[in-house]
Parts: C-alpha cells; sequence; structure tokens
C-alpha cells in the first residue's frame, strides 16, 4: 500500500511540475535522488525477502549506480556545478524507471517476480546505463547546452 502511494505521489509529482511549470534547481536535483532512494530501498528490501539474485539486482540497478557515480564524477572531479544542477532525464532512463516501478508492483502483489517484467527491466535498465556512460565518456554527461 505505502509503495503504492509512492509510486502515485511520484507520477503526480512530475505532472503537476510539468503542467503548472512548477520548476526549480533545487527541485531538479533532489526530485532524482528521491527516486534513486526510493527504488534502492524497496528493491534492496525485495533482495533480502525474496529469490532476486545478486546480479539481477546489480543489473536492475545498473542505470541508478552509473547516474549516482557519475553525478559524482561531475561533482567532485570535474567540478561543474553548472552541469550539475543543468540534469536532463534521458528517455530511456524514463522506460527503466517506468519498469522498474511496475517491476516493483508485480513482486508486491504477486510474492514473486515474473519473467515478462524482471528481463525486460533489466535490459533497459542496462542498456541506459550503457548510454550515461557513452554520454559521460564523450565529455557531454547531462549537458543541454
Amino acid at each position: 500500500m505505502l509503495v503504492g502511494i509512492s509510486l502515485a505521489t511520484e507520477y503526480f509529482d512530475g505532472a503537476l511540475s510539468r503542467w503548472f511549470k512548477w520548476s526549480s534547481q533545487l527541485g531538479g536535483l533532489l526530485d532524482p535522488i528521491a527516486d534513486k532512494l526510493f527504488i534502492f530501498s524497496v528493491v534492496f528490501t525485495i533482495f533480502f525477502e525474496s529469490n532476486l539474485t545478486w546480479w539481477q539486482l546489480l543489473l536492475i540497478g545498473a542505470r541508478d549506480t552509473i547516474v549516482f557515480f557519475g553525478a559524482l564524477y561531475i561533482l567532485f572531479v570535474e567540478k561543474n556545478w553548472k552541469i550539475f544542477f543543468n540534469v536532463h532525464p534521458r528517455i530511456l532512463g524514463k522506460v527503466a524507471t517506468v519498469l522498474q516501478f511496475i517491476l516493483i508492483t508485480d513482486y508486491l502483489y504477486f510474492k514473486m517476480f515474473h519473467g515478462w517484467i524482471l528481463f525486460p527491466t533489466i535490459i533497459v535498465s542496462v542498456i541506459s546505463g550503457a548510454d550515461y556512460l557513452y554520454l559521460l565518456f564523450k565529455r557531454n554527461f547531462y549537458r543541454s547546452e
């Protein structure tokens, strides 16, 4: 129930922000951090309570892990706050997030993982993570310039 409410508020938060043009640099920074903390906490809880393997856990969280470490790289190695606060999500990242939410909902409802959602979630997360790595190595990570 709590996860369902969290998923709904996540959707409405983004929708209301776009509809009414409510945005700020701080919100642009905090929203993806909150998303990742939510996904990590729920998926780690499911990992400890289910038959999810460690490699599945790593692959499901591939994009989130890459984005997290990419953000740290931008902050502490490049020291480029302009880029850091100019975060723009990629479409593959959004698809990966939706699939992660469906995977979580599927597990919470059925108490098992169905391959029809587990494998697409892993595939899209890995491809999305590779997309972010490509942008990072092109020195174009999160740039909207």
